[in-house]
């Protein structure tokens, strides 16, 4: 006999704010507006399953994702442990850049990675931004929930450097009047962070990642992911 998972009648995307992918809307139902969550709707439509967004610090976003306590999540780069414990969609949706930030006047102390070597880094608490980076256990990293805080550490000169990505730095710096604070560093990773939506393995929306994916690439093709990726430059 051959049974049948029963489709879900709804699912439960987690994410945090990220500009331009998620920024506060008092006006929206979910209290979110940007791309994710236009690519979260237009995916619900395509799908035909409701999906609530809930707004939760990203670490926790990620670990209810491993429990299966949340089905989606958005904007995530692919890693290898993440990867045990979420089925991506192959279709990556957009990119970000990785981008190291230093205080005012002080971006020409970084000329090469190496000078990272000994220098405070605040980032954002799980994240992951370009290999060699990730993996470098002799840089000393300083955690933080969200990238405003990184920001404001650094500004505040707590942090001797922030990494993040572009554009959501760009965003972050022009929103809390940094401009005037903080600067690009001389030298800046050549690597592109792919963004893929990812379903959590435990959720009972593991067996729909193909459709979920199928839905992407439609979505690719036929210029909608470009309609809302211009929306928002």
């Amino acid at each position: 006999m051959v049974v049948t998972q029963a489709q879900p009648t709804s699912l439960v995307m987690v994410t945090e704010v990220w500009p331009p992918f998620r920024m506060n809307d008092a006006q929206s139902p979910s209290g979110f507006a940007g791309i994710d969550i236009d690519l979260t709707l237009e995916l619900s439509a395509r799908i035909g399953i409701p999906i609530e967004i809930a707004r939760v610090p990203w670490a926790r976003a990620l670990e209810m994702m491993r429990t299966g306590t949340a089905d989606l999540i958005t904007g995530v780069a692919w890693t290898e442990e993440r990867a045990q414990f979420m089925a991506y969609a192959a279709t990556s949706y957009a990119s970000v850049r990785p981008t190291f930030l230093a205080p005012k006047g002080r971006g020409a102390s970084v000329q090469a990675y190496g000078d990272l070597q000994g220098k405070s880094i605040g980032l954002s608490t799980n994240s992951a931004y370009f290999p060699q980076f990730n993996e470098d256990k002799t840089l000393k990293k300083v955690g933080l929930s969200t990238e405003v805080q990184i920001l404001q550490m650094l500004a505040l000169g707590r942090i001797d450097l922030a990494i993040g990505t572009d554009p959501n730095l760009s965003w972050d710096t022009a929103r809390l009047g940094l401009k005037d604070k903080v600067e690009p560093t001389a030298w800046q990773p050549d690597y592109r962070t792919a963004l893929f939506l990812a379903v959590s393995a435990k959720s009972q929306a593991a067996n729909l990642v193909g459709q979920i994916d199928q839905a992407i690439r439609s979505m690719v093709a036929d210029g909608m992911m470009d309609q809302i990726l211009n929306a928002y430059r």
